[in-house]
């Protein structure tokens, strides 16, 4: 006999997933603005992982018992700042103000109220405020991918989850998702540009297509671990390997995560690199493909893991 937690379903898969991809995204926007110089895409990309990141905290507050009153993670008359959702909650909200500022300094023409608004800040166009922000923007950024992990991490009643390996893999998952969320962006943007100017984002399309080439290959390899060394742990978690590898998920996990996920994208990813290699001139719709397998199996990662938490059952003392 054994129970599975139930009380975390989608909604909390989709906040986990749209906030570590929108964490790694602000990374990708921070390499165009200050090693590429690339201020409008870098807006676009840093627009994107914000709004993605809010999305994902309207998920969380959607999953509260009481919705309305989210606000009380801040405000409570018993509030515990060693919490993790105090922390968690703050670092979201560094991650908002400072992507904010960040997006704001860097100078873009904005269309239509935005374009009248925004040049009136005193940061906008301010090339150092631009990098500091950016910066703060970026780390709030990766903390908030490794929170996602750390989340459901410390919960010591599903030994599944109680490793450091979990918040390895959510990393390295986010990393990937934010990095082909962007490759999208950047591929649609480049898309609008004249023909003659296309060959810059083709450039940074490969790019990005390599980083998650890595990306994949370092999360395959922790996947694997992870599921090894939980087949010989305690009883609950080699119970949560068995129902992701044979049990009810096996076609969630083995399906969506590992080859839809992982497998088929890094194939496609290096078919891309090696046609680049040979001197051909490879096209950014494989990348693009790749990308799209990506998100929707880091989005079915977050579920299968959740679902798969068995939890420990405390006998009263005898």
């Amino acid at each position: 006999m054994y129970i599975v937690q139930y009380w975390w379903e989608w909604l909390i898969a989709a906040y986990l997933f749209l906030g570590g991809m929108g964490g790694g995204g602000m990374m990708v926007s921070y390499y165009f603005c200050c090693r590429k110089s690339e201020q409008k895409l870098a807006a676009i990309s840093a627009i994107t992982s914000l709004i993605i990141v809010i999305v994902g905290v309207f998920f969380l507050i959607l999953d509260l018992e009481k919705p309305e009153k989210f606000y009380l993670v801040f405000m409570s008359p018993h509030l515990n700042t060693r919490s993790m959702i105090f922390v968690g909650s703050s670092i979201l909200t560094a991650f908002i103000i400072f992507g904010l500022i960040y997006i704001t300094s860097l100078e873009v023409k904005w269309p239509s109220l935005l374009g009248r608004i925004i040049p009136v800040l005193p940061w906008y166009g301010r090339g150092s405020i631009a990098n500091i922000t950016g910066l703060l923007a970026t780390i709030a950024g990766f903390l908030t991918t490794f929170y996602t992990g750390v989340l459901i991490g410390i919960l010591k009643s599903v030994p599944f989850w109680h490793t450091p390996a979990l918040p390895l893999l959510f990393v390295a998952s986010a990393l990937s998702t934010g990095v082909v969320g962007i490759l999208l962006v950047n591929d649609i943007y480049g898309f609008t540009k004249p023909k003659e100017e296309r060959h810059r984002y083709e450039e940074y399309c490969s790019i990005l297509g390599k980083w998650d080439a890595i990306l994949i290959s370092i999360e395959l390899l922790i996947v694997f671990t992870y599921l090894f060394i939980f087949s010989y742990g305690p009883r609950e978690a080699e119970l949560s390997v068995q129902l992701l590898t044979a049990g009810e998920l096996a076609p969630y996990f083995i399906g969506g995560v590992i080859l839809m996920g992982l497998s088929i994208p890094l194939l496609l990813e290096y078919w891309h690199i090696m046609s680049e290699n040979r001197g051909r001139r490879a096209s950014c719709a494989i990348p693009m493909v790749a990308a799209i397998l990506v998100i929707v199996g880091g989005l079915i990662l977050r579920y299968v893991i959740l679902q798969s938490g068995v939890m420990t059952i405390f006998l009263p003392p005898s």
